[in-house]
């Protein structure tokens, strides 16, 4: 057995063939459905900020323009994603020592605990400049949760399973983000219809806030029973599983350098594509003359074919490839921005809910193989480290500020169309870096 675990010992009963992945099917059915569920929420409480970003920038930025307190929420929004990258190098950090289920709890509970609390700031009609911070500090509480999260359930899921299915399995933790993004939209859109304007900046913004705590007892209560990753626990009995500081795991990357670069470019078009049409065009077309209720209910089909969408792409990616699926999205990305933004522009709402569609079946193609295809770039011993790095630094400075830099770019240039530019600035990288990268699938991961 190799020292530095580049392959680890299979749990005895487990199949060689299928890469330490021998849970019982009843097991792993929990693993998938307390991943899911930790995603739902997680993300549900992560995007309701993006929904309401109009109304929040009314409460937390009263004094500005009305452009400016949208481009100002959005900048509170974009907050979090910088401290996303170092909630992954401490979640990964642990991860790696300690294993992955403490920090798939620990994230949820994180993560609720500073969704609640921005519920309870006072505007800033209140005490002036006290909201924004509040807000900022909450944000990046929220940033460092979600930092671990993502990484934790895809990885933890991802070891768990056989090596012919681990797109699929894998592909329900995205599905989960999804539901969490649609249920925040059918939330954010209820209450435009339940309450007015006012009553939403004064009071209405907060519900959805509120909800943190139970849904996070929800989640915790269906996580408790888990076991650690076996490959994890695997290491850990072979004594592989070294005790050294953060630093020192952090330099450990430096030999994996060309799988970080690749994995941050298949992040890259993946996620400036997911915050681009998830969190950026209910906005986007309530500026365009729709009420912000009617921009959100105009979303909820086209988001709910994207949720049906992710396990269909991620069955077919099983079959003939992730590498091919996710390089067939980026294409579409490419090829579709520009005639999906000027249909988004024109005003036609058959038009704009066919561009909302094609969007997010691009959307779909990349999302269903992502979590499979990141992971198994890197062996055990820095897999989380790597990942959570890899996915929440080029997410900071691509994706998350991709809502903050599309409202701003549109308010300089006049040009309603510019966001599809940066559409295809990802598309483009992701395409580098898939053509650079082996294709793993129905294999075991690196190292297993």
């Amino acid at each position: 057995m190799n020292s530095n675990y580049e392959n680890v010992a299979v749990p005895t009963g487990a199949s060689s063939s299928r890469g330490a992945c021998g849970a019982e099917k009843q097991e792993m059915n929990r693993v998938v459905m307390a991943a899911m569920a930790g995603s739902v929420i997680e993300w549900f409480e992560f995007s309701v900020y993006g929904y309401l970003a109009a109304v929040m920038g009314k409460v937390f930025f009263s004094s500005s323009t009305p452009t400016v307190q949208v481009i100002a929420s959005f900048a509170a929004f974009a907050i979090a994603f910088l401290a996303r990258p170092f909630g992954g190098i401490v979640c990964g950090a642990l991860g790696d020592r300690f294993g992955r289920k403490n920090v798939l709890n620990m994230t949820l509970f994180v993560m609720a605990a500073a969704t609640f609390c921005i519920g309870l700031i006072p505007s800033h009609d209140m005490i002036g400049a006290g909201a924004p911070v509040l807000l900022v500090v909450l944000r990046l509480l929220q940033g460092l949760s979600a930092g671990g999260e993502v990484s934790a359930a895809a990885i933890f899921v991802a070891e768990r399973c056989e090596d012919r299915h681990r797109t699929l399995m894998t592909a329900w933790v995205e599905v989960g983000c999804m539901a969490g993004f649609l249920l925040g939209a059918i939330v954010s859109y209820v209450l435009h219809q339940t309450f007015s304007g006012d009553e939403m900046v004064a009071w209405a913004w907060r519900i959805p806030f509120f909800f943190a705590a139970p849904m996070a007892l929800i989640g915790l209560y269906i996580r408790h029973r888990l076991e650690e990753s076996p490959l994890f626990v695997s290491a850990q009995r072979a004594g592989q599983v070294q005790q050294i500081g953060v630093l020192a795991q952090l330099q450990r990357l430096g030999a994996y350098k060309g799988a970080m670069l690749q994995a941050a470019g298949m992040v890259i078009v993946t996620n400036i594509t997911l915050f681009t049409v998830l969190t950026y065009l209910p906005t986007y077309l309530s500026k365009g003359g729709l009420t912000s209720g009617q921009a959100l209910a105009m979303n909820l089909a086209p988001m709910t074919l994207l949720v049906v969408l992710i396990p269909i792409f991620a069955v077919l990616a099983d079959r003939i490839g992730r590498k091919k699926v996710m390089i067939a999205g980026s294409l579409a990305v490419l090829v579709c921005a520009i005639p999906a933004f000027r249909l988004l522009a024109g005003g036609d709402l058959a038009l704009q809910l066919t561009a909302l569609a094609i969007l997010n079946i691009c959307l779909a193609m990349l999302t269903s193989s992502i979590f499979a295809q990141v992971p198994s770039l890197f062996p055990l011993k820095v897999r989380f480290m790597a990942m959570a790095v890899s996915y929440n630094v080029t997410i900071a400075l691509f994706a998350g500020t991709a809502p903050m830099i599309n409202a701003w770019l549109i308010d300089v240039t006049g040009n309603r169309i510019f966001p599809a530019y940066y559409l295809m600035f990802g598309a483009v990288i992701g395409l580098v870096a898939l053509a650079s990268s082996r294709d793993l699938t129905g294999q075991p991961m690196r190292g297993d």
